[in-house]
């Protein structure tokens, strides 16, 4: 009968937990799900979804390095309507897949350990400039495709490495970028290097002593859509750390995994950054999407596995279009579609509660974004203080101080519980779509 009831009492608890997981996790909001006029409801791109659109077998497998961007070439310059409709280009299956427009999907190249362009081996990364560049990391050919995009088609250029150790060769070539003047930068991971290439595929700078590198993200405000000035490189070091080097490739700042101390294993695998230079790094060991500052610091972490809504399943490639916040995730399953959004939570009161002695209050208030913030104050549904009205607060944590008087400027005297409504609106990419609303409480004696 004991075990019966502990059973019993186990399955309602494990029934419980299993809600409240679900609750913290379906309410995330650093990434959002795009509104439906703008992703007619399919922010999920699988096999099914893609055989309705294509009226054509596509299967997800070997999925890895994604780039989305606008291409000069199609790019109407008489009208806006079409400058949120973009191309991706990703790797699937040792092929390049790519779209032109939403009329169709075109394929380039097939499994093959040879010298032909058409013949990829394992490749890792695609880097596609707005210009028609296309670069492909062809890792176990120890090589560096470029190819041209033009007439709705790729076009072999040339190609740089063969396998070595030399400033001409490759060991095992893995993540690339480049920068603001179409240098390109290389992670050669077994030869712990990076290689630099200028536009004519020749190496002019390597950056010695780089364990493994893996991927790269290359932050140039020369490349467009950056609100800051400072030219920086991210690199995942053996993926368990995250580097940040200047242009010449001396180390300004670190970041280890295991400083993150809510996963057990972290594996960051693929990086790209957004207007404001934050940096977003897919772990498929988690299945999620950590995001950082332009510095580093750790900000937050979005998702988890699974197949329903803000989950994915071992996400690889991450690219994002930095104009309008257009986020894209290449997973083991197919490619998954966000806008960034905001979250954000009350760390803590200072001090943890009121007295008539106290003489103000501090609210520690964390965001995962720039944003406006409102904070409204009520005690038992009755309005007492708009605190801030669209008070622009940077990503991280902010602190607002309240001096304990309402909205007339007289100081609160009743004790009891004073509830704080919190409103965050994004300023940048679900601008005008989307708000985060959240309350807290804090009691006066």
């Amino acid at each position: 009968m004991v075990g019966k009831m502990f059973i019993k009492k186990f399955y309602i608890s494990s029934i419980i937990f299993s809600i409240l997981i679900h609750i913290i996790f379906s309410d995330e909001t650093t990434l959002i799900i795009p509104p439906f006029q703008h992703s007619m409801g399919y922010y999920k791109a699988n096999s099914t979804i893609a055989k309705i659109f294509l009226k054509k077998n596509v299967n997800f497998e070997r999925v890895s390095g994604i780039s989305a961007l606008k291409l000069k070439q199609l790019d109407d310059r008489t009208t806006n309507k079409d400058d949120a409709i973009l191309s991706l280009f990703g790797l699937n299956d040792h092929r390049i897949v790519f779209n032109v427009g939403l009329k169709e999907l075109k394929i380039y190249g097939s499994k093959g350990n040879s010298e032909s362009p058409e013949s990829l081996y394992y490749p890792t990364d695609i880097a596609v400039t707005p210009d028609g560049e296309v670069y492909v990391s062809d890792t176990y050919n120890y090589r560096i495709l470029k190819f041209i995009y033009d007439d709705d088609s790729l076009f072999f250029e040339s190609s740089f490495g063969s396998f070595g150790f030399d400033s001409n060769s490759l060991n095992l070539p893995k993540g690339i970028d480049y920068d603001g003047k179409k240098n390109l930068y290389i992670c050669d991971e077994r030869n712990d290097r990076i290689v630099v290439l200028n536009d004519k595929m020749t190496p002019f700078m390597i950056f010695e002593n780089i364990v493994k590198p893996h991927t790269v993200a290359v932050v140039d405000p020369r490349k467009g859509s950056l609100n800051i000035d400072e030219k920086f490189i991210v690199v995942s070091s053996a993926r368990t750390r995250l580097l940040k080097l200047d242009l010449y490739g001396n180390i300004i700042n670190e970041f280890f995994s295991h400083s993150i101390t809510a996963y057990k294993n972290i594996d960051f695998n693929f990086i790209d950054y957004d207007l404001n230079g934050n940096i977003y790094v897919t772990d498929t060991v988690n299945s999620c999407i950590h995001k950082f500052d332009k510095d580093l610091k750790y900000i937050t972490s979005f998702g988890r596995e699974g197949t329903g809504k803000k989950q994915f399943f071992k996400p690889e490639g991450i690219s994002i279009y930095r104009k309008f916040g257009q986020v894209f995730i290449a997973e083991r399953t197919g490619f998954q579609y966000y806008w960034i959004g905001v979250d954000g939570y009350i760390k803590e009161f200072t001090p943890s509660f009121l007295t008539d002695s106290t003489k103000g209050l501090t609210i520690s208030l964390f965001t995962t974004e720039q944003c406006k913030v409102t904070i409204k104050i009520f005690k038992d549904n009755n309005f007492i203080r708009e605190l801030t009205t669209d008070l622009k607060r940077n990503i991280g944590l902010n602190y607002i101080v309240w001096d304990l008087k309402d909205n007339f400027g007289k100081r609160i005297i009743e004790k009891g519980k004073y509830l704080l409504r919190v409103t965050l609106e994004p300023l940048y990419s679900s601008r005008g779509y989307f708000k985060k609303e959240f309350s807290d409480e804090i009691e006066k004696y």
